[in-house]
């Protein structure tokens, strides 16, 4: 009799906490990228499951432990990944245990201080996941499991400590070359259209897709503001078509209403209107959808007014300007349209029924408490339909982790639980925290939390039928 090989059993997590409400409610098409890019290059040699919510795949970790896990890490999930991790640890010691997302710093010493507080995390992958991943799992293929293989030499497109385990010694961070970005993105197969997100569609989450990647904007408060995402690569606007197709009847029978889009510039690019004309036509024939959420571009604010218009009131387009003082726009590495121009364009949506949003962020560098002010008496006398101002998060991967950056502004920060991001999984208490801007050396605490109180009334008050 001959026996056959046994597969690599791998979990694929995307994890949200649903203590009180679902934090996070979108299909995990995240995890699915990575899924069907590893999937489509192993083939027999794995088996894949996906998962979002965290009690489902605890007792997948319990009935069968996998080989190798990995999870979306994130500000709103990293310790609810750390956590899960734990979990499969304790079922399987021999696992293999994966985070990859967005909030991982960039320096090195930073990298490595986060490993050494997550234990249970063996690799972090480095920007986009499928490549990375792939340079995973093909190495822990080739060690047959063996631990020691694995970790002999650095893998491309991670980062690991050291494997030294005294507790008097400090590990090394090993980490691979940086890997090239996938500049044709149909060479992913599509999740929704191999099944594999098939099992989120249970009338919970909202369809969630993407048809580019990169942005080629700097700004500082971003992950893509990194040089390594300066360039957009696109999905082929035939497979967006097939996808929003695939996804509407569907959603129709499920009862939802929602889509969000993953782009960080949505409207700004003249194919953006294949995408929109695709939607009406599946609203049209199948009721689906609504309501669009996404990022519209900082620039070309009047071809992405026309090219969303196409979606009418589905689509309500974000303002987004994070300032209004030119030299606070130069220090975070931000530009805008002028203000004329933005007065124009809030015009010329009101007249067409839509509504526009603006959005602000306090404190960044250069913004004085006389500065902020101006920018919200402008913004208010621009007519927009309501304005949104969030407090600064200070995330990793962006230039405001940067000791350097840090240092030029005098950016002080504190900590503070993610509003509803807790619960209590495999009887332990989880939370994830974020570290917040309260400070730089243009805004004292004090003007900082007087502007706090003028917030909310702002965002309570301004709103524009």
């Amino acid at each position: 009799m001959i026996k056959t090989k046994k597969s690599l059993n791998i979990l694929l997590c995307d994890l949200t906490y649903d203590t009180i409400i679902l934090v996070s409610d979108t299909m995990p098409v995240n995890i699915g990228f990575v899924g069907s890019y590893v999937k489509k290059k192993f083939e027999d040699e794995i088996s894949l499951s996906l998962f979002k919510y965290p009690s489902l795949v605890i007792e997948e970790i319990k009935n069968n432990p996998p080989d190798v896990i990995a999870c979306s890490n994130y500000s709103w999930n990293s310790n609810l990944s750390e956590h899960i991790l734990g979990i499969t640890k304790k079922a399987n010691p021999n696992v293999i245990t994966v985070q990859g997302g967005t909030n991982f710093p960039h320096e090195d010493e930073q990298q490595k201080e986060f490993l050494i507080a997550r234990p249970n995390t063996d690799i972090h992958t480095l920007f986009e996941g499928e490549k990375a991943f792939h340079n995973i799992i093909q190495r822990i293929l080739d060690s047959n499991m063996d631990r020691n293989k694995i970790f002999n030499s650095p893998i491309d497109g991670t980062a690991f400590l050291s494997s030294k385990k005294e507790p008097s010694s400090c590990p090394d961070l090993v980490k691979g070359n940086i890997v090239e970005r996938i500049k044709i993105l149909d060479e992913i197969p599509s999740p929704y259209l191999n099944g594999m997100m098939d099992v989120f569609f249970d009338g919970k989450l909202t369809p969630f897709i993407e048809t580019n990647r990169g942005c080629p904007f700097r700004c500082s408060f971003c992950h893509t503001g990194n040089d390594h995402f300066q360039k957009t690569n696109t999905f082929s606007t035939d497979r967006i078509h097939e996808e929003i197709q695939f996804i509407g009847p569907r959603a129709q029978e499920l009862g939802i209403t929602n889509l969000h889009i993953a782009d960080t510039n949505f409207g700004m690019y003249p194919r953006d209107r294949e995408v929109c004309l695709a939607l009406k036509e599946s609203k049209e024939k199948y009721g689906w959808p609504l309501q669009i959420m996404a990022t519209t571009g900082k620039n070309n604010k009047k071809r992405v007014v026309e090219i969303t218009g196409i979606l009418g009131n589905m689509f309500a387009v974000n303002m987004s300007v994070q300032s209004m003082d030119n030299e606070v726009l130069k220090k975070i590495k931000r530009s805008n349209i002028n203000l004329d121009d933005y007065i124009e364009v809030n015009k010329s949506l009101q007249q067409n029924g839509r509504s526009t949003k603006a959005e602000i962020i306090l404190p960044l560098p250069g913004e004085t408490k006389e500065s902020f002010l101006r920018g919200i008496e402008d913004l208010i006398n621009s007519g927009v339909s309501s304005i949104t101002i969030y407090t600064l998060m200070l995330l990793n991967g962006t230039e405001f982790k940067n000791t350097q950056y840090r240092k030029e502004f005098d950016i002080k920060g504190r900590f503070r639980i993610v509003p509803l991001n807790f619960g209590e999984y495999d009887g332990k208490k989880i939370f994830d925290f974020e570290e917040v801007g309260i400070q730089t050396k243009d805004m004292s605490f004090d003007d900082y939390l007087n502007l706090r109180g003028f917030a909310l009334m702002i965002e309570s008050l301004i709103i524009i039928e």
